[in-house]
């Protein structure tokens, strides 16, 4: 393996890896929490009981989760694209020995 594709591998596909995964781990969590939040907004909207200022809050926090999870999916694609780059770098370079480099 030549010291061009172990820089790739070290640069871009471990980072890009660790981003997607971490990303992607978190995009699940966000996810779930976005779940759990509209179901307590049906329910408040379904309850006569409830004020303005409940589903104002109840909206809003909904509204954080939806957005941080956009933001992590987005991250997500990111750090796939950028290991991709490194992958794709990795398999077009061509292989070179010491030999080839003294020549």
């Amino acid at each position: 393996m030549s010291i061009g594709r172990v820089i790739l591998f070290i640069a871009l596909v471990i980072p890009g890896l660790l981003v997607a995964g971490s990303s992607l781990y978190s995009f699940n969590t966000d996810y779930e929490a976005l779940g759990r939040t509209e179901r307590y907004v049906d329910k408040l909207t379904r309850d006569v009981r409830v004020n303005n200022r409940q589903l104002d809050l109840a909206y809003h926090r909904s509204l954080s989760h939806r957005i941080n999870a956009f933001a992590n999916g987005t991250w997500g694609f990111i750090g796939a694209t950028i290991a991709a780059i490194g992958v794709h770098g990795i398999a077009t370079t061509k292989d070179e020995t010491i030999e080839d480099q003294r020549k």
